[in-house]
């Protein structure tokens, strides 16, 4: 299993020479929940639409085995906010039995047990199962999207955001190794704490290595490893968005008001909804502790949590920002231009002005009165033109 070297395959009579794997695959609807309508009633919704879209899905009892709130603790059915999952088993021709849970807020995962003999073995399989598994997965996102997103209950995935209807990535979890045929992602750079008694866990980048851990506790390290990947898709996607909207702004003019009122109206609209992302994501963390807690403590330290969710903090104040200097601005040409126009009615009622007074001071004088009154006439017409002109001119070079 090492990223420096990987051994020969094993025969069936070198069995105890396979190492335990739990494959963890996410994949996206197109559909995310949205600030305007979440709760309880997605998840219902959503529930109905994977009965309908995989009628082979085995829907797992999503109740606690225990009346003790902490000793079976999982967010199957605890979220308020995103509404219930849906998880459960499917059997894949040619893939075998896999686990999957959908969920509400649209970042679903599928999970499989393999044996694997060594890194090349594992890799293999891995390509195996996507070519396998891709179009069921395309199936059933659209299925189940298209449904969801009739009810307008959820808002559709914006453009920026990662593909959906497909398998994303593969995070290993690899159960007791031998120490040097461990992946270097784990042995040299991942994060290592204390999960269980003397057991121990090593998160690194693609894989997580499980030392001494009893059996029971695998699906609670599963539902950490879910719960942290949930956790960098939506700062990743938050920063996605936060990015293109950005650009956005650069490249727009910003000349008009109904043009800063609409690049306004869709940036609150994309604040709220990661908001509410945020918001979940606490609610989602709350209801994960013991040995899941650790895992998804392993992950954000691995991945930098802290740091890219202040990224995300940063780019929203800069959206924000954006918008206020370009409102200024905006209304700072729109007092200019309304001065310049006061200029050119007051210079044009100066006009009018000397026009009265040649004409009272002209009354009685038939000859050159109507020559004059009409290059007086002609030069005011001018003069205002040239005025106007210029102003338009100065508001043209600004935009």
């Amino acid at each position: 299993m090492s990223d420096d070297q990987s051994r020969d395959p094993v025969t069936s009579d070198h069995v105890e020479d396979l190492v335990q794997a739990v494959l963890l695959a996410p994949f996206l609807m197109r559909f995310r929940l949205g600030a305007r309508t979440f709760g309880g009633e997605v998840g219902t919704r959503l529930h109905e639409a994977v009965r309908r879209a995989v009628p082979e899905f085995v829907v797992q009892d999503s109740e606690p085995d225990s009346p003790l709130l902490f000793d079976y603790h999982v967010s199957t059915g605890g979220s308020r906010l995103s509404g219930k999952k849906t998880v459960g088993t499917v059997e894949i021709p040619d893939a075998g039995r896999w686990f999957v849970r959908f969920d509400p807020t649209g970042i679903c995962h599928m999970m499989h047990d393999v044996d694997v003999a060594d890194r090349d073995t594992l890799h293999s399989t891995e390509r195996e199962m996507v070519y396998v598994l891709n179009p069921h997965v395309k199936r059933w996102v659209d299925a189940i999207s298209e449904e969801l997103l009739d009810t307008g209950l959820v808002v559709e995935a914006e453009e920026d955001a990662m593909d959906p209807g497909m398998l994303l990535w593969w995070h290993r979890v690899l159960v007791d190794p031998p120490r040097d045929e461990e992946p270097a992602a784990t042995r040299t750079y991942g994060v290592e704490k204390k999960i269980h008694d003397n057991a121990l866990l090593r998160f690194g980048d693609g894989f997580t290595t499980l030392v001494d851990l009893p059996t029971h506790r695998l699906g609670d390290v599963m539902i950490g490893e879910i719960a942290a990947s949930m956790e960098w898709i939506a700062v990743d996607e938050a920063n996605r968005l936060l990015s293109a909207r950005l650009r956005v702004l650069d490249e727009a003019r910003w000349n008009r008001v109904e043009d800063l009122d609409k690049e306004l109206k869709e940036s609150l609209q994309l604040s709220k909804n990661l908001a509410l992302r945020e918001m979940v994501r606490l609610e989602e963390s709350r209801y994960v502790v013991n040995a899941s807690g650790v895992v998804v403590a392993a992950a954000e330290e691995r991945y930098n949590m802290d740091r890219e969710r202040a990224s995300v903090e940063t780019q929203l104040q800069t959206l924000r920002d954006s918008l206020d200097f370009h409102r200024t601005i905006l209304q700072t040409r729109r007092d200019e231009r309304r001065n310049q126009l006061l200029s050119v009615v007051t210079i044009a009622a100066l006009f009018q002005a000397v026009l009265v007074w040649y004409d009272f001071v002209h009354e009685g004088d038939n000859t050159l009165g109507p020559a004059l009154r009409l290059t007086v006439a002609g030069s005011t017409a001018v003069l205002l033109a040239v005025f106007a002109a210029s102003a338009l001119l100065r508001g043209r070079q600004q935009d």
